[in-house]
């Protein structure tokens, strides 16, 4: 919690967190709390969007802003927004300097995360954004990874544009750069890489090499419970959106998403083909690529797709990332202690 040097003093806000949350009943009381154990020498605020649930969440979200009532700004919806209106809404709730995100089922393992991001901006004002590396938790499984392996410290747009390497709980970006939400911000279904992207034109964006927070990854979280095809098509959705929006802005960025969303297709494509009675899939998958690909002929299409075989390398690394997550099955989670 926040230590006040001017006591007296209306002091502003410098972080607001946001916090979404749907039926989190089993990890929302851990998320607040590792929110609320942050030592800082700044204000910050909880913004909670609470989006119509039908579990306790909302009791314990209450039970929270009663104690902390000055400084959680809870948000208790009576209908379901959806994901992206509640971003959205709550998000138009947030005062502060800087945004950092804590969803509801994640939480930082660092009472010092928000100071240190926070010292890191103050002195770089030509960064937009602050991150760092995660722990993974695949709850279903018990296993464990950590995020970010070979990150550069430094990276800027056209990094971003080539692959989204921010996890959500990990970052602090400052509010306001790009004024407010394009209109089509609201067909996205997962909001993480376009607000960054949108961040990501104001400044460069900084990468803090440990871990502080915990990723967690389930069945009934939106993102971890889309099937392989489902996932692919939320981020060929997403670039598509953030194409039309660059390709008069930003050639070279329009050129790296549009990059990446080929070999998306293309991937989705070589799944296609695995299942059987998935031609009608594939052919509607080809040309949604050749819509932004209009120089590949049927010919180079036909070459790309087919795939390439898994090196000696591939094979060594996937039999040591199994043995990694076996040997994490016996690693604790971290936890701040108060």
């Amino acid at each position: 919690m926040m230590n006040n040097k001017n006591a007296g003093q209306e002091e502003k806000v410098k972080v607001s967190v946001l916090m979404l949350t749907y039926n989190q009943e089993q990890y929302i009381h851990e998320a607040i709390r590792s929110v609320m154990l942050q030592k800082t020498d700044f204000k910050f605020e909880l913004v909670i969007g609470n989006d119509a649930s039908t579990d306790e969440t909302g009791a314990i979200c209450r039970a929270w802003y009663d104690n902390y009532p000055g400084q959680i700004v809870l948000l208790n919806r009576e209908q379901n927004l959806g994901l992206i209106q509640n971003f959205l809404q709550t998000y138009a709730h947030c005062q502060g300097e800087y945004v950092a995100i804590c969803e509801g089922d994640d939480f930082w393992t660092d009472k010092c995360k928000l100071q240190t991001q926070v010292d890191f901006l103050d002195t770089h004002s030509s960064y937009s954004t602050c991150f760092h590396r995660v722990i993974n938790y695949f709850q279903d499984n018990g296993t464990k990874s950590l995020s970010n392996g070979k990150q550069k410290i430094d990276t800027d747009i056209m990094d971003l544009a080539r692959s989204n390497y921010i996890s959500n709980v990990s970052a602090v970006f400052r509010r306001g750069l790009f004024g407010d939400f394009p209109d089509w911000f609201a067909k996205v279904s997962t909001y993480d890489y376009a607000l960054h992207l949108l961040n990501a034109q104001y400044g460069d964006i900084h990468y803090i090499n440990r871990p502080m927070a915990v990723y967690r990854q389930h069945g009934r979280a939106i993102w971890s419970e889309a099937g392989t095809d489902k996932k692919l098509d939320i981020s060929l959705t997403v670039r598509e959106l953030l194409m039309a929006y660059f390709k008069t802005k930003r050639n070279d960025v329009y050129d790296a998403l549009r990059t990446s969303h080929s070999q998306i297709c293309l991937n989705l494509i070589r799944y296609y083909q695995e299942i059987p009675r998935s031609e009608d899939k594939v052919k509607r998958t080809e040309e949604r690529l050749l819509k932004y690909r209009p120089e590949w002929n049927d010919e180079e299409l036909k070459r790309r797709e087919i795939p390439s075989k898994p090196t000696m390398h591939q094979h060594m690394m996937a039999m040591a990332k199994k043995i990694r997550a076996a040997v994490s099955l016996f690693i604790p989670l971290p936890r701040i202690k108060e």
